[in-house]
């Protein structure tokens, strides 16, 4: 099989994946059933645990801090986790989901 570049892995969903966007919308274009309600970074539901690739992504934005103020990256907001296409990422979420929250 060809090499096709860097992936994107969450549970058995895995896709090429694409720079410069964030890990929320690639995986729900995929019809992966991760949880989110704001798309915008200030719920915090679409949080993920980064198991490999922390470093492919981009800094931890500020408005994670008010989530995460001790993260080292390893925990982010999918909605503001920017994949920058330098190597495989994969992430887990295991939050329950909320009433408000929208699975795919």
């Amino acid at each position: 099989m060809a090499d096709t570049g860097p992936t994107l892995r969450f549970r058995d969903v895995c896709i090429p994946q694409k720079a410069g966007e964030d890990v929320l919308s690639q995986l729900l274009l995929a019809g992966a059933p991760i949880q989110y309600l704001c798309m915008g970074g200030t719920c915090g539901t679409c949080r993920v645990r980064v198991l490999r690739g922390q470093e492919h992504l981009n800094e931890v934005a500020p408005g994670e801090r008010h989530w995460f103020p001790d993260t080292t990256g390893e925990v982010r907001l999918a909605c503001q986790a920017i994949c920058k296409g330098t190597g495989d990422v994969v992430v887990e979420q295991s939050l329950k989901p909320t009433r408000q929250s929208k699975a795919v």
